[in-house]
């Protein structure tokens, strides 16, 4: 593992003063609600259980025990030292630094900054498109309408796709297939309620 060695004494103080913890949660590709909670990346969390405090007061993970403040948040989620997490913040939020920044370093910041949200839009339409599948599928076999036995060959693996893109967004999103298979899930919703008849009539 490579280290820094900040020659910026005030590294920490201006990270934390200057970046919330909520922008660093996000940074990091969380959802926070209004409530200020998210889904804790520490665990395997099915129901939010993190809350972002405002103010500075860090975060802290009310199922498995994880707190701390932005530095440590950022450090944890990428599993490298303070220092590394610290001057990472600093340059994806343009925090000046005592020591020079180099091109390659603003360059590494711009490529997560630019993936993190790449992988958080994907995430938020992927899931809205598989739930309304999902839905379609449970409403299908409920009332085991023409869509019957589509829904019984697709209900599992909409289910295992859901969970999926909530808990590794990006594997999903780097998984070709499974790329694939959400926008033929999209084309498919589309296309739920048309009905051709047997003279090859086109109804809705």
């Amino acid at each position: 593992m490579r280290e820094f060695h900040s020659c910026d004494p005030e590294l920490f103080h201006k990270v934390k003063e200057f970046v919330s913890m909520q922008a660093v949660a996000e940074y990091y590709g969380l959802q926070v609600n209004q409530k200020g909670l998210c889904l804790c990346p520490f665990h395997q969390d099915k129901d939010p259980s993190m809350k972002i405090y405002p103010n500075g007061k860090g975060f802290y993970c009310f199922s498995c025990g994880t707190g701390g403040d932005q530095i440590k948040f950022a450090a944890l989620y990428q599993e490298v030292r303070n220092e590394e997490a610290a001057k990472e913040l600093a340059i994806a939020f343009q925090i000046p630094l005592s020591e020079p920044v180099t091109y390659r370093e603003k360059r590494e910041a711009e490529r997560k900054r630019k993936r993190r949200h790449e992988v958080a839009s994907f995430r938020k339409r992927a899931k809205m498109y598989v739930r309304m599948y999902w839905i379609l599928l449970c409403e299908a076999i409920r009332e085991r309408n023409e869509h019957f036995t589509e829904a019984l060959q697709n209900i599992t693996f909409i289910e295992y796709l859901l969970e999926n893109l909530e808990e590794c967004p990006e594997e999903v999103y780097d998984d070709k297939k499974a790329v694939r298979r959400i926008g033929e899930i999209e084309g498919r919703i589309n296309n739920w309620y048309i009905r051709i008849g047997p003279d090859g009539s086109i109804s809705r």
